[in-house]
Protein backbone atom coordinates (compact mmCIF):
# COMPACT_ATOMS: atom_id res chain seq x y z
CA UNK A 1 0.00 0.00 0.00
CA UNK A 2 1.51 3.50 -0.97
CA UNK A 3 0.55 5.75 1.59
CA UNK A 4 0.03 9.48 0.18
CA UNK A 5 0.33 12.64 1.97
CA UNK A 6 -1.82 15.67 0.37
CA UNK A 7 -0.25 19.39 0.84
CA UNK A 8 -2.69 21.86 -0.90
CA UNK A 9 -6.73 21.74 -0.44
CA UNK A 10 -7.69 23.65 -3.52
CA UNK A 11 -9.34 22.63 -7.24
CA UNK A 12 -6.92 19.93 -8.10
CA UNK A 13 -6.59 18.21 -4.58
CA UNK A 14 -9.99 18.16 -4.12
CA UNK A 15 -11.56 17.41 -7.67
CA UNK A 16 -8.95 15.62 -9.21
CA UNK A 17 -5.86 13.99 -7.30
CA UNK A 18 -7.98 12.68 -3.63
CA UNK A 19 -10.35 11.14 -6.31
CA UNK A 20 -8.10 9.43 -8.22
CA UNK A 21 -5.88 8.11 -5.15
CA UNK A 22 -8.88 6.54 -3.99
CA UNK A 23 -10.41 5.31 -7.35
CA UNK A 24 -6.94 3.21 -7.50
CA UNK A 25 -6.44 0.30 -5.27
CA UNK A 26 -2.75 0.40 -3.88
CA UNK A 27 -3.08 4.07 -2.81
CA UNK A 28 -4.27 5.41 0.81
CA UNK A 29 -4.23 8.59 1.22
CA UNK A 30 -3.92 9.31 5.10
CA UNK A 31 -3.09 12.81 5.58
CA UNK A 32 -3.81 16.24 4.03
CA UNK A 33 -2.84 19.92 4.78
CA UNK A 34 -3.87 23.38 3.84
CA UNK A 35 -3.54 27.07 3.99
CA UNK A 36 -5.95 27.27 7.17
CA UNK A 37 -6.23 24.30 9.44
CA UNK A 38 -10.20 24.50 9.57
CA UNK A 39 -9.45 24.02 5.69
CA UNK A 40 -8.02 21.05 6.22
CA UNK A 41 -10.10 19.33 8.40
CA UNK A 42 -12.70 19.87 6.05
CA UNK A 43 -11.27 18.23 3.36
CA UNK A 44 -10.15 15.47 5.69
CA UNK A 45 -13.51 14.96 6.70
CA UNK A 46 -15.10 14.99 3.50
CA UNK A 47 -12.95 12.77 1.88
CA UNK A 48 -12.60 10.05 5.05
CA UNK A 49 -8.57 10.86 5.48
CA UNK A 50 -7.16 10.33 9.07
CA UNK A 51 -5.21 13.03 9.46
CA UNK A 52 -5.19 16.66 8.90
CA UNK A 53 -2.15 18.86 9.54
CA UNK A 54 -2.02 22.64 10.37
CA UNK A 55 1.43 23.07 8.33
CA UNK A 56 3.27 20.82 5.64
CA UNK A 57 6.67 20.36 7.61
CA UNK A 58 4.03 18.37 10.70
CA UNK A 59 2.45 16.19 7.50
CA UNK A 60 6.45 15.92 6.21
CA UNK A 61 7.63 14.21 9.02
CA UNK A 62 4.87 11.55 9.51
CA UNK A 63 6.26 8.65 9.31
CA UNK A 64 3.44 7.20 7.98
CA UNK A 65 3.67 8.54 4.54
CA UNK A 66 5.85 7.45 1.27
CA UNK A 67 4.29 10.05 -0.80
CA UNK A 68 3.70 13.44 -0.49
CA UNK A 69 1.41 14.86 -3.60
CA UNK A 70 2.01 18.50 -4.14
CA UNK A 71 -1.11 20.34 -4.45
CA UNK A 72 0.07 23.66 -3.49
CA UNK A 73 0.56 27.04 -5.43
CA UNK A 74 3.52 26.97 -7.91
CA UNK A 75 5.06 29.23 -5.24
CA UNK A 76 5.52 26.01 -3.12
CA UNK A 77 6.11 23.64 -5.41
CA UNK A 78 10.10 23.55 -4.96
CA UNK A 79 10.25 24.39 -1.18
CA UNK A 80 7.51 21.42 -0.17
CA UNK A 81 9.10 19.27 -2.47
CA UNK A 82 13.00 20.15 -1.64
CA UNK A 83 11.91 19.53 1.99
CA UNK A 84 9.82 16.48 1.32
CA UNK A 85 13.24 14.96 -0.17
CA UNK A 86 15.22 15.92 2.87
CA UNK A 87 12.97 13.89 5.21
CA UNK A 88 13.22 10.75 2.77
CA UNK A 89 9.83 10.92 0.77
CA UNK A 90 8.54 10.22 -3.17
CA UNK A 91 6.83 13.63 -4.58
CA UNK A 92 3.87 13.64 -7.18
CA UNK A 93 4.28 17.47 -8.27
CA UNK A 94 1.51 18.73 -10.28
CA UNK A 95 2.50 21.16 -12.98
CA UNK A 96 4.44 23.55 -13.52
CA UNK A 97 7.53 21.90 -11.33
CA UNK A 98 8.34 24.97 -9.99
CA UNK A 99 7.79 28.83 -11.01
CA UNK A 100 11.70 29.05 -12.07
CA UNK A 101 14.06 26.70 -13.98
CA UNK A 102 16.45 27.29 -11.01
CA UNK A 103 14.50 26.33 -8.71
CA UNK A 104 13.64 23.15 -11.19
CA UNK A 105 17.09 22.44 -11.43
CA UNK A 106 17.28 22.23 -8.08
CA UNK A 107 13.96 19.66 -7.47
CA UNK A 108 16.20 17.75 -10.09
CA UNK A 109 19.30 17.67 -8.43
CA UNK A 110 18.24 16.96 -4.69
CA UNK A 111 16.09 14.00 -6.05
CA UNK A 112 19.09 12.19 -7.24
CA UNK A 113 21.37 13.32 -4.59
CA UNK A 114 18.48 11.60 -2.22
CA UNK A 115 17.92 8.44 -4.25
CA UNK A 116 14.14 9.61 -4.35
CA UNK A 117 12.10 10.26 -7.24
CA UNK A 118 9.82 13.18 -8.65
CA UNK A 119 6.84 12.16 -10.59
CA UNK A 120 5.60 14.94 -12.78
CA UNK A 121 1.88 14.77 -12.70
CA UNK A 122 1.45 15.90 -16.33
CA UNK A 123 -1.68 14.42 -17.69
CA UNK A 124 -1.65 14.99 -20.91
CA UNK A 125 0.93 12.15 -21.59
CA UNK A 126 -1.93 9.62 -20.27
CA UNK A 127 -4.61 10.53 -22.00
CA UNK A 128 -6.03 7.58 -23.98
CA UNK A 129 -6.67 9.26 -26.86
CA UNK A 130 -2.81 11.04 -26.98
CA UNK A 131 -1.19 7.78 -26.11
CA UNK A 132 -3.32 6.08 -29.11
CA UNK A 133 -2.62 9.02 -31.51
CA UNK A 134 1.25 8.65 -30.39
CA UNK A 135 1.08 5.02 -31.11
CA UNK A 136 -0.15 5.77 -34.83
CA UNK A 137 2.76 8.70 -35.14
CA UNK A 138 5.15 5.91 -34.01
CA UNK A 139 3.55 3.36 -36.03
CA UNK A 140 4.59 5.67 -39.34
CA UNK A 141 0.23 6.34 -40.06
CA UNK A 142 0.98 9.90 -41.10
CA UNK A 143 4.51 9.92 -42.69
CA UNK A 144 7.14 12.06 -41.34
CA UNK A 145 5.86 14.39 -38.77
CA UNK A 146 6.50 17.80 -39.77
CA UNK A 147 3.99 19.69 -37.38
CA UNK A 148 2.95 19.73 -34.29
CA UNK A 149 -0.07 21.72 -32.62
CA UNK A 150 -1.94 21.92 -29.31
CA UNK A 151 -4.85 24.30 -27.83
CA UNK A 152 -6.10 24.79 -24.85
CA UNK A 153 -8.26 27.82 -23.31
CA UNK A 154 -10.54 28.33 -20.12
CA UNK A 155 -12.23 31.23 -19.54
CA UNK A 156 -11.39 31.69 -16.19
CA UNK A 157 -9.36 30.76 -13.17
CA UNK A 158 -9.76 27.85 -10.60
CA UNK A 159 -8.76 30.42 -7.90
CA UNK A 160 -7.73 34.48 -7.74
CA UNK A 161 -4.01 33.20 -6.29
CA UNK A 162 -3.37 32.31 -10.71
CA UNK A 163 -3.15 36.33 -10.90
CA UNK A 164 -0.54 37.04 -8.15
CA UNK A 165 2.90 36.32 -10.03
CA UNK A 166 4.58 36.43 -6.47
CA UNK A 167 2.31 33.12 -6.00
CA UNK A 168 2.04 31.44 -9.59
CA UNK A 169 4.84 32.99 -11.60
CA UNK A 170 3.09 34.24 -14.64
CA UNK A 171 0.09 33.81 -16.48
CA UNK A 172 -1.66 30.94 -18.71
CA UNK A 173 2.43 30.24 -20.19
CA UNK A 174 3.19 28.46 -17.03
CA UNK A 175 -0.35 27.72 -16.21
CA UNK A 176 -1.85 26.55 -19.66
CA UNK A 177 1.06 26.22 -21.95
CA UNK A 178 3.08 23.72 -19.83
CA UNK A 179 0.55 21.24 -21.33
CA UNK A 180 0.85 22.28 -24.80
CA UNK A 181 4.69 22.52 -24.80
CA UNK A 182 4.61 18.91 -23.12
CA UNK A 183 2.88 17.57 -25.81
CA UNK A 184 4.90 19.48 -28.33
CA UNK A 185 8.21 17.06 -26.62
CA UNK A 186 6.24 14.53 -26.52
CA UNK A 187 5.18 13.71 -29.77
CA UNK A 188 8.70 15.40 -31.35
CA UNK A 189 10.42 12.29 -29.97
CA UNK A 190 13.94 12.57 -29.46
CA UNK A 191 14.32 16.21 -31.03
CA UNK A 192 15.28 18.86 -28.57
CA UNK A 193 13.93 22.98 -29.36
CA UNK A 194 16.50 25.31 -30.59
CA UNK A 195 14.52 28.09 -31.02
CA UNK A 196 11.23 30.01 -29.08
CA UNK A 197 9.13 32.80 -30.43
CA UNK A 198 5.97 34.33 -28.25
CA UNK A 199 3.60 37.10 -28.01
CA UNK A 200 1.23 37.04 -24.61
CA UNK A 201 -1.10 39.93 -23.92
CA UNK A 202 -3.74 40.79 -21.15
CA UNK A 203 -7.04 41.16 -22.23
CA UNK A 204 -9.61 39.82 -20.74
CA UNK A 205 -9.27 39.89 -17.44
CA UNK A 206 -7.97 42.95 -15.28
CA UNK A 207 -4.59 41.14 -14.04
CA UNK A 208 -0.74 41.78 -13.60
CA UNK A 209 -0.11 38.86 -15.99
CA UNK A 210 -0.62 37.49 -19.10
CA UNK A 211 -4.32 35.66 -20.05
CA UNK A 212 -3.36 34.69 -23.95
CA UNK A 213 -0.51 33.43 -25.56
CA UNK A 214 0.64 31.76 -28.58
CA UNK A 215 4.06 29.73 -28.79
CA UNK A 216 5.90 28.35 -32.07
CA UNK A 217 9.05 26.33 -31.19
CA UNK A 218 11.28 24.89 -33.32
CA UNK A 219 13.10 21.63 -33.11
CA UNK A 220 16.77 20.37 -34.36
CA UNK A 221 14.85 17.75 -36.62
CA UNK A 222 12.64 20.57 -38.66
CA UNK A 223 9.74 19.99 -36.70
CA UNK A 224 7.30 23.39 -36.18
CA UNK A 225 5.67 22.85 -32.75
CA UNK A 226 3.34 25.60 -32.27
CA UNK A 227 0.62 25.52 -28.32
CA UNK A 228 -1.71 28.42 -28.27
CA UNK A 229 -3.30 28.42 -24.76
CA UNK A 230 -5.63 31.32 -22.97
CA UNK A 231 -7.63 31.76 -19.75
CA UNK A 232 -9.46 34.16 -22.29
CA UNK A 233 -12.07 31.87 -23.87
CA UNK A 234 -14.59 33.52 -22.65
CA UNK A 235 -18.04 31.33 -21.87
CA UNK A 236 -15.98 28.24 -23.34
CA UNK A 237 -13.18 25.61 -22.87
CA UNK A 238 -10.32 24.74 -25.52
CA UNK A 239 -8.58 20.83 -25.75
CA UNK A 240 -7.50 20.23 -29.27
CA UNK A 241 -4.15 18.73 -30.47
CA UNK A 242 -3.01 18.16 -33.92
CA UNK A 243 0.08 16.10 -35.79
CA UNK A 244 0.53 16.71 -39.40
CA UNK A 245 2.63 14.40 -41.39
CA UNK A 246 3.60 13.68 -45.07
CA UNK A 247 0.65 11.03 -45.75
CA UNK A 248 -2.15 12.38 -43.42
CA UNK A 249 -3.30 14.84 -40.67
CA UNK A 250 -5.20 14.06 -36.97
CA UNK A 251 -6.77 16.23 -34.73
CA UNK A 252 -7.95 14.96 -31.12
CA UNK A 253 -10.48 17.72 -29.90
CA UNK A 254 -11.08 16.38 -26.32
CA UNK A 255 -14.34 19.00 -25.96
CA UNK A 256 -16.41 18.01 -28.64
CA UNK A 257 -17.27 14.65 -31.58
CA UNK A 258 -14.73 12.06 -31.89
CA UNK A 259 -11.49 12.55 -30.01
CA UNK A 260 -9.34 11.33 -33.15
CA UNK A 261 -10.28 12.58 -36.71
CA UNK A 262 -7.91 11.18 -38.63
CA UNK A 263 -7.48 11.74 -42.41
CA UNK A 264 -4.96 9.97 -44.84
CA UNK A 265 -4.24 10.65 -48.49
CA UNK A 266 -3.56 8.17 -51.08
CA UNK A 267 -3.55 7.24 -54.87
CA UNK A 268 -6.46 5.36 -55.88
CA UNK A 269 -6.52 2.16 -57.65
CA UNK A 270 -8.41 4.02 -61.21
CA UNK A 271 -6.20 6.50 -62.83
CA UNK A 272 -4.14 7.80 -59.75
CA UNK A 273 -6.62 10.00 -58.67
CA UNK A 274 -5.69 11.28 -55.27
CA UNK A 275 -8.56 10.30 -52.86
CA UNK A 276 -8.69 11.26 -48.73
CA UNK A 277 -10.14 8.60 -46.46
CA UNK A 278 -11.89 9.39 -43.29
CA UNK A 279 -11.31 7.43 -40.43
CA UNK A 280 -12.72 8.49 -36.67
CA UNK A 281 -10.91 6.45 -34.22
CA UNK A 282 -13.21 6.82 -31.43
CA UNK A 283 -12.79 3.67 -29.33
CA UNK A 284 -10.65 6.20 -26.38
CA UNK A 285 -13.37 8.68 -26.30
CA UNK A 286 -12.03 9.73 -22.93
CA UNK A 287 -10.46 13.29 -22.06
CA UNK A 288 -8.77 12.61 -18.69
CA UNK A 289 -5.64 10.77 -18.09
CA UNK A 290 -5.31 11.40 -14.48
CA UNK A 291 -6.08 7.80 -13.35
CA UNK A 292 -4.13 6.01 -15.73
CA UNK A 293 -1.07 8.56 -14.58
CA UNK A 294 -1.73 7.58 -11.23
CA UNK A 295 -1.90 4.37 -11.55
CA UNK A 296 1.62 4.63 -13.71
CA UNK A 297 3.08 5.99 -11.11
CA UNK A 298 1.88 3.82 -8.60
CA UNK A 299 3.76 0.86 -10.91
CA UNK A 300 7.04 2.62 -10.80
CA UNK A 301 6.74 3.28 -6.87
CA UNK A 302 6.01 -0.34 -6.43
CA UNK A 303 7.11 -2.75 -9.44
CA UNK A 304 10.12 -0.15 -10.43
CA UNK A 305 8.67 0.52 -13.71
CA UNK A 306 10.64 3.34 -16.06
CA UNK A 307 8.71 6.22 -15.49
CA UNK A 308 6.97 8.42 -18.75
CA UNK A 309 6.36 11.62 -16.58
CA UNK A 310 9.27 12.85 -14.98
CA UNK A 311 11.12 15.57 -12.83
CA UNK A 312 13.58 15.75 -15.91
CA UNK A 313 10.45 16.11 -17.97
CA UNK A 314 9.19 18.97 -16.27
CA UNK A 315 12.60 20.69 -16.02
CA UNK A 316 12.48 20.32 -20.04
CA UNK A 317 9.30 22.36 -20.17
CA UNK A 318 10.38 24.86 -17.38
CA UNK A 319 13.12 25.58 -20.44
CA UNK A 320 10.70 26.23 -22.74
CA UNK A 321 8.70 28.21 -20.42
CA UNK A 322 11.33 30.54 -19.28
CA UNK A 323 12.60 30.63 -23.13
CA UNK A 324 8.65 31.73 -23.79
CA UNK A 325 8.81 34.70 -21.36
CA UNK A 326 12.08 36.12 -22.25
CA UNK A 327 10.64 35.90 -25.97
CA UNK A 328 7.84 37.77 -25.38
CA UNK A 329 9.89 40.31 -22.83
CA UNK A 330 12.62 40.75 -25.34
CA UNK A 331 10.01 40.86 -28.79
CA UNK A 332 12.11 38.70 -30.64
CA UNK A 333 13.57 34.99 -31.06
CA UNK A 334 15.42 33.21 -28.08
CA UNK A 335 17.10 30.56 -29.45
CA UNK A 336 18.26 27.65 -26.94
Amino acid sequence: MIRVGIVGSGFWARMVHIPAFQHIAGYEVIAVVAGRPERAKSVADEFGIQKHYANYEQLIRDRDIDVVDVCAPNALHAEVTLAALNHGKHVICIKPLATNLADAQRMVDEARKRDRSIYYAENVRFIPALTRLKEMVDAGTYGSIFRVKACQGIGKLHADWFQDPAQSGGGCIIDMAVHGLSFLQWFAGESRAVRVVAEAGTFVHRQNVEDTSVILVRFDSGIIGQTEDSWSLVGGFDSRFEVFGTKGHAMIDLLYGHPIRSVLGGEAAEGGVNVLRFQAVDDHFVKDGHLAMMTHFSDCIENGVRCRSTAEDGLRVMELVGAAYRSVNQLGTVTL
